[in-house]
């Protein structure tokens, strides 16, 4: 049985967006750390920097339970009077 044809007809869209690009614009972190030398691939660079990201979670997230905790650098709040 042929499909049948309801007159909905779709062109062939082609390259009307473009091709994607293939590497994004702007700065590239990774490749700055290989071309100074800290590291020697790009693999490596992208260790250093999520463990970077994750120190500086750990250290605000630190930072931010002792602010909330008060940390015993408030002074205690005056006596109630009845």
């Amino acid at each position: 049985m042929p499909p049948q044809d309801n007159g909905v007809h779709f062109d062939s869209q082609g390259d009307e967006y473009g091709a994607p690009p293939q590497r994004a614009a702007g700065f590239d972190l990774t490749g700055k750390l290989v071309t100074w030398g800290l590291v020697s691939t790009p693999q490596e660079a992208q260790y250093v920097l999520i463990g970077i990201a994750v120190l500086a979670v750990v250290i605000a997230g630190y930072l931010l339970i002792g602010s909330v905790s008060g940390g015993g650098h408030l002074p205690p709040p005056p006596p109630v009077s009845s």
